[in-house]
């Protein structure tokens, strides 16, 4: 487990700069293209599709951050009102129906990209399939969450069965030493 943890931490470690890097590739790159287009009146023709597609693997990649530091919006009203037990079964119900949700995208995909992948891309310098554009990081996105789901899914199971679990589970993204300075 001490293996996946750490290689999960560090695709997450990964995802977090990619994220980080393709947000400002998309800044940097709008503020040419306004330049371009205000000031010398030639709009580049690929920005728009680049800065998209640098749109979808930012949020593909921040939901499996976020999947990994298990900072996705929750609605806790009803489940605090119950038993420390039963709300212990329910993560592992939630967490059984999130693999359910996950496992039926990674199974769909395939087809949603061979069907994508019959239509190029129509301004990018090199042009390639769309389902290599549109799909390909929904397909990464998933295929990481689903594994981040298992990891946790076998800390919830053995929370449930009354088997202790170490305290440092989590798949914390900062080192503990920035994290304190964050805090």
């Amino acid at each position: 487990m001490k293996a996946l943890k750490s290689l999960l931490r560090a695709v997450g470690q990964v995802e977090l700069a990619m994220g980080a890097l393709l947000a400002i590739y998309i800044i940097l790159i709008m503020v040419i293209e306004i330049v371009m287009r205000y000031v010398f009146n030639n709009s580049i023709v690929w920005v728009q599709e680049t800065v998209m597609l640098a749109f979808i693997w930012i949020t593909c990649l921040g939901a499996s951050v976020a999947m990994m530091t298990e900072s996705h919006i929750s609605i806790t009203t009803l489940t605090h009102a119950l038993t420390p037990g039963v709300q212990k079964v329910l993560k592992v119900m939630v967490s059984v129906a999130v693999l359910g949700c996950l496992l039926f995208l990674a199974s769909t995909l395939p087809a949603a990209i061979t069907n994508q992948n019959r239509t190029l891309t129509s301004s990018l310098p090199i042009n390639f399939p769309r389902g290599m554009y549109y799909s390909l990081p929904i397909m990464v996105s998933v295929l990481i969450m689903t594994v981040t789901r298992l990891y946790y899914l076998i800390f919830e199971v053995r929370t449930c069965l009354g088997l202790p679990n170490p305290k440092d589970y989590g798949l914390n993204l900062v080192s503990s030493s920035k994290q304190e300075d964050v805090l």
